[in-house]
């Protein structure tokens, strides 16, 4: 599965230097064995669509640097990852997606 990085992951990034390749690795093998099974930790984290797909989130544990909630949108075998956090509660991590995200659609 090809795994793609956007612009608004950057802040995540910058956090946790060095660190991209490794999370795209783990975030795309936790991605395919997902796709594997149904996609069942899958959940939506926005109600409105993202260029036109569904935004759908998921916890990963990427190792050494800790766990994580992804928001991503599926295009065949391509993932695009658009925020990724270290807030794990559901309602913050919505919170925060939803205010990148409105900052990008302007």
């Amino acid at each position: 599965m090809e795994i793609i990085l956007e612009k608004t992951t950057k802040p995540f990034f910058k956090k946790h230097a060095g660190s991209q390749a490794l999370a795209k690795e783990h975030i795309g093998a936790i991605l395919e064995r997902e796709q594997a099974t149904g996609l069942t930790k899958v959940k939506l984290a926005l109600r409105q669509p993202v260029a036109g797909r569904p935004c759908f989130e998921l916890r990963c544990n990427l190792a050494k640097l800790g766990s994580v909630r992804v928001a991503f949108i599926l295009d065949g075998q391509v993932a695009r990852i658009w925020f990724i956090s270290t807030s794990l509660q559901k309602a913050t991590f919505t919170s925060e997606v939803s205010r990148v995200l409105r900052e990008v659609s302007k």
